[in-house]
C-alpha cells in the first residue's frame, strides 16, 4: 500500500524544523517499500528516490521550500524507479496517489482521453502517472498549467474533477478508492474518493525545537525564537501514527492550501 505525506509551511527557512516535528506524527515505513520525495529549492524542483534498503538518513533534510511531498510505495517489477517511482513530475507540478484501481484497463481508458502531448509524456505502465496526466489535462483546459498565481481553490476543484474521471474510468463494477496530493511549490492540494483514508492537521507555532536546540522557555529576544513561535504548517498523511489531532479529508471533496496557509474545502 502506498503511503503519502505532504506539507505546506509558512516559513520555508524552517522547513527542516517542521519536518522534524512531522516525522513524529506520520508513518512512511513499511517492509519492501521504496521512497520518493519532491521539494523546491529557490523555485527549482528537486527530487530524490530511495530504493528498498537504501539508507534514508537525509530524507527529512530539505532546502528552504514552502511545500514538500513524500510517497512510499512498492517498487515496480522489472522497471527502473525513475519510470514508476512517485512523486511524478511535470514542469513545476508534483503529484502522488495512493489507493486501488481494480479494473485493469483504467490506465488505458484515462490515456485515451488525454491530449497527444500528455499521452506521449507517459513513461511507464503506472496508472498513477495517467491520473497525474489527467489532472494536468484539467489544468490545461482552463489555461493554468504554468500559472504561478493559480488560486488554490480552483486547482483543488480540478483535482476533485480528476478523481471523478478516475472513478468513471474504473467503472461501477470496480470501485476506485484513491487519495491524491499535488503541489506546484506554491499551493498544496489533496483529494480523496471511494473511502480511501487521507487526513490533515495544523501544526501551530512552538518555541521548542530539538533541531535548533530551543527548549521553548527562551524569551522572544532573537529572530530565531520569534520565527519558531510564528511558524505554522498544514500536513496531510494517509498513515498518521495516532488519530488524535487529525481531520479527515471529506469524501469526494478536495482541500486547497494557499500560500498564506488559508485552507478551504471545495
Amino acid at each position: 500500500m502506498t503511503r503519502l505525506f505532504a506539507i505546506s509551511t509558512s516559513d520555508a527557512s524552517l522547513m527542516c524544523c517542521e519536518l522534524s516535528r512531522a516525522q513524529q506524527l506520520v508513518s512512511l515505513d513499511g517492509e519492501g517499500l521504496m521512497l520518493g520525495l519532491g521539494a523546491y529549492d529557490d523555485s527549482q524542483l528537486i527530487q530524490r528516490q530511495y530504493g528498498v534498503g537504501v539508507t534514508r538518513s537525509d530524507m527529512w533534510e530539505l532546502p528552504s521550500s514552502e511545500t514538500a511531498l513524500y510517497a512510499a510505495s512498492a517498487p515496480p517489477i522489472g522497471r527502473p524507479i525513475e519510470e514508476s517511482g512517485q512523486p511524478f513530475r511535470m514542469r513545476q507540478w508534483l503529484f502522488s496517489m495512493a489507493g486501488s484501481l481494480v479494473h485493469p484497463h483504467t490506465r488505458e481508458r484515462l490515456a485515451e482521453q488525454l491530449p497527444d502531448f500528455l499521452q506521449r509524456s507517459l513513461r511507464g505502465p503506472a496508472v498513477e502517472e495517467a491520473v497525474f496526466a489527467t489532472f494536468l489535462a484539467e489544468l490545461r483546459s482552463v489555461g493554468r498549467t504554468e500559472d504561478p498565481d493559480l488560486e488554490a481553490p480552483i486547482a483543488a476543484q480540478l483535482l476533485a474533477r480528476t478523481a471523478q474521471h478516475v472513478e468513471e474510468a474504473a467503472g461501477q463494477a470496480h470501485k476506485a478508492s484513491i487519495a491524491m496530493v499535488a503541489t506546484n511549490g506554491r499551493i498544496l492540494l489533496a483529494a480523496t474518493r471511494g473511502g480511501h483514508p487521507l487526513s490533515y492537521r495544523l501544526l501551530e507555532g512552538d518555541g521548542a525545537c530539538a533541531r535548533c536546540e530551543l527548549t521553548g522557555d527562551e524569551k522572544a529576544a532573537t529572530p530565531l525564537v520569534r520565527d519558531h513561535r510564528r511558524r505554522r504548517s498544514i500536513i496531510f498523511a494517509t498513515d498518521p501514527l495516532k488519530a488524535e489531532g487529525w481531520l479527515p479529508v471529506p469524501e469526494s471533496k478536495a482541500v486547497a492550501v494557499g500560500r498564506a496557509l488559508q485552507l478551504q474545502i471545495v
